[in-house]
């Protein structure tokens, strides 16, 4: 739920958040100045005379997971699961922080929160999935799995609706970066209460078979 919830939540809100709230004109003249203008037209759309960039094209991280994957991978994998794990909750927030300063500062900024957000994503999702396996007995490791993948739909099925409506709130208060500060408390909450109980010494080790 730490890291499951916000993370649905944030491929529920991006495109409404980027169309509602920020200069999506300003987004593809930016867009068009590091690429060329087939590709941001492509992107875009076309509305009373002016381009603008939609925010479908910002609601999902795939293309920079694409990308990027095998080079965080290979970083991430060099260090321990749960560290590593708890370190991108962290980047993960500074992405979801950055994308609500974009409301109140430069639109530009929105391309920034959503590729560090990825990256958190890259360096997160696997490791946890990885040590998850670590831990379950061989003829277990389905079970084990399947309990992860419960957490998954647990926290899609909650997003959304509880971020969504805090969303609706914030939005009729002028206030709709506000969410994305939320949801990255939620990710430093969630990394804070896990790194506690590591501290415990109640880490869970790989079992030798």
């Amino acid at each position: 739920m730490f890291f499951w919830l916000p993370f649905w939540a944030f491929f529920n809100l991006i495109a409404l958040y980027v169309d509602r709230n920020l200069d999506t004109a300003r987004l593809y003249l930016a867009l068009k100045s590091v690429t060329w203008t087939g590709f941001a037209n492509f992107f875009s759309t076309y509305d009373d005379g002016v381009w603008k960039l939609k925010g479908e094209m910002l609601g999902h991280t795939g293309y920079i997971i694409m990308i990027f994957q095998f080079i965080v991978s290979k970083i991430a994998e060099k260090f321990k699961a749960i560290p590593t794990f708890l370190s991108g909750l962290l980047i993960a927030a500074g992405g979801l922080a950055i994308i609500g300063l974009a409301n109140i500062s430069a639109p530009t900024l929105v391309f920034l929160g959503i590729f560090f957000f990825a990256v958190g994503e890259m360096v997160s999702s696997p490791r946890i999935q990885e040590y998850i396996t670590w831990l379950a007995p061989k003829e277990k490791a389905g079970l084990y799995m399947g309990s992860n993948f419960l957490a998954i739909m647990i926290g899609a099925f909650l997003s959304g609706f509880t971020y969504t409506i805090f969303y609706g709130v914030f939005q009729k208060m002028g206030l709709p970066e506000f969410i994305w500060y939320i949801m990255a408390a939620h990710l430093v909450f969630g990394t804070i209460i896990i790194f506690l109980f590591m501290r415990t010494g109640r880490e869970l080790k790989e079992r030798e078979e």
